[in-house]
């Protein structure tokens, strides 16, 4: 039943992205057909989890806040469709341990590792550190990371981008095996290499077009970008 509720969510989530986007993927023979691993991809807007599953292989069972596990009904059916919750304000040991969970039971788990929508400099993409719990986490589950990069779904937020259809383009690049063996400083800097990497090639292979790179729902409704409180752009802990 619980892939009945991922499959239909799924397709009513995309339905209006869908109306004005084209969306180009590529890279999903690196995802294993079986077995575990953890998918880390950059989040640029509300949109990117309809996209990252319209043409991904495998369920994915997403980590997401608890906020928006706690709207009445939504919420349920979320959790109903592999969704589990993390408590950003604290150090979520309950979320970390239904991740290794899942991940021990052979499935896919997916996270933002940026704590949430970020743009610019507050991204990793655009020079900002992943936070250490990240590799906290991959070394204690001790499976393969596939990094994925989604570009062009924020322009999802302007209605005017609907028409023509704009372009929103997701890669997934080489699976990177595990190892228990390396620091956690160095898994984190393998994980952001991966994606800086994906990101470039993106850019240069997709021709990708100024407007199309990422920007707040503010900016794409023609309005300042939002400052981010100081704390959002240093490095912090914790699993994410």
């Amino acid at each position: 039943m619980s892939e009945f509720y991922y499959y239909f969510t799924r397709a009513i989530a995309h339905f209006i992205p869908s109306l004005g986007s084209r969306i180009y993927s590529d890279g999903m023979e690196n995802v294993p057909k079986t077995g575990p691993a953890l998918v880390l991809s950059n989040h640029i807007s509300h949109f990117d989890p309809s996209f990252m599953t319209t043409t991904f292989p495998r369920i994915i069972h997403f980590m997401a806040d608890k906020p928006l596990l706690e709207i009445p009904i939504y919420g349920k059916w979320l959790q109903k469709g592999h969704v589990f919750p993390i408590d950003r304000t604290k150090n979520d040991r309950g979320a970390l341990k239904t991740a290794l969970a899942r991940l021990a039971a052979g499935n896919i788990v997916a996270i933002f590792p940026e704590k949430g929508i970020r743009h610019g400099p507050t991204s990793v993409l655009g020079g900002a550190e992943m936070a250490i719990g990240t590799a906290s986490l991959w070394r204690m589950a001790d499976v393969p990371v596939i990094p994925m990069i989604i570009i062009g779904s924020d322009q999802m937020y302007a209605l005017k981008n609907y028409v023509p259809r704009s372009r929103v383009m997701v890669r997934v690049g080489p699976a990177l095996p595990p190892d228990k063996e390396a620091s956690r400083e160095d898994l984190r800097d393998r994980m952001v290499a991966a994606w800086r990497a994906i990101f470039e090639s993106m850019k240069r292979d997709y021709q990708i077009r100024p407007e199309e790179l990422p920007q707040s729902a503010q900016e794409r409704w023609g309005r300042p970008p939002p400052v981010p409180p100081k704390e959002e752009i240093e490095p912090s802990g914790g699993v994410e």
